[in-house]
């Protein structure tokens, strides 16, 4: 009997046992699946944030693209510092420059010319004739200020200083009118220009609100205007001012004292291209 009531208790110790077993299965495996879950849902949560961050890379790339598109087009109508002073402080005050010189030039005859073009010809030749000059005033120091029509004015000193700023000026105006020259061998339409320099002080800020535009004003600009309409075609014509400023490679001319319009007589002189040596 009492080897039978033995059996008996281990019997039950061995189901209980296996009930303890049995659930502690149960609770292992519902632990492996909430574990599981877990694993999952961190793996989808760092899917979702590497996600995130590739949209938010995108974001500021397309971001940094556009506002260097955005830089680039105000680089075409804005000097670079004044881009600067309208990025920090959202403003650029008018300054007066003491020492710049001042380049105006304009297409002989273009309105007879461009009269024989279709819309879309005169565009073309403007630009690319006024792009060359971009690249040729660029490379000697100068800042292009804008075109007018046929005409195209630049300046060298501002809006830094430019201790040569005349013979900047002077070399890439010669070497302006070296472009136009091979550009006619080259070209089925053939154009010339006239060139005229002035130096001396300037005023110069941003003209407008809702559209920004950079000009330069004073006596010397008008002056300028003034050497380059009494300039002759593919020369360049400049003041006593700029020949006294002028560096020493630097050949002139002498032209018979002029009346100027708001100035009085004034002597000029033409640029000796053949003999100026850059």
């Amino acid at each position: 009997m009492r080897h039978v009531k033995r059996e008996e208790e281990l019997l039950q110790k061995i189901a209980r046992l296996e009930q303890q077993l049995s659930e502690e299965r149960e609770r292992n495996t519902a632990l492996e699946r909430t574990l599981a879950a877990e694993r999952e849902a961190a793996l989808d949560q760092r899917f979702a944030i590497v996600e995130n961050n590739l949209k938010l890379l995108e974001l500021k790339e397309s971001l940094e693209s556009e506002q260097e598109k955005s830089a680039k087009l105000l680089r075409n109508i804005l000097p670079e510092r004044v881009i600067g002073e309208l990025q920090t402080v959202g403003s650029s005050k008018p300054e007066l420059f003491e020492h710049v010189t001042v380049l105006f030039s304009d297409i002989v005859d273009f309105t007879g010319g461009s009269a024989r073009l279709a819309p879309e010809e005169v565009l073309f030749e403007l630009s690319d004739i006024f792009t060359g000059f971009d690249h040729i005033f660029a490379n000697h120091g100068c800042e292009r200020i804008k075109t007018i029509g046929d005409a195209y004015l630049c300046v060298s000193g501002l809006p830094e200083a430019a201790p040569g700023h005349c013979g900047n000026i002077l070399g890439g105006a010669c070497e302006a009118i070296g472009f136009l020259r091979e550009r006619n061998r080259n070209h089925p339409h053939e154009w010339r220009m006239r060139f005229g320099v002035h130096t001396g002080r300037v005023v110069g800020g941003i003209v407008g609100i809702e559209k920004y535009i950079y000009d330069i004003f004073g006596d010397t600009v008008n002056t300028a205007a003034r050497m380059e309409q009494l300039s002759e075609p593919m020369c360049i014509n400049v003041s006593e001012e700029v020949r006294k400023a002028a560096p020493p490679n630097c050949c002139f001319l002498e032209r018979p004292p002029c009346e100027v319009k708001g100035k009085g007589v004034m002597r000029m002189y033409f640029l000796d291209q053949t003999r100026t040596q850059w």
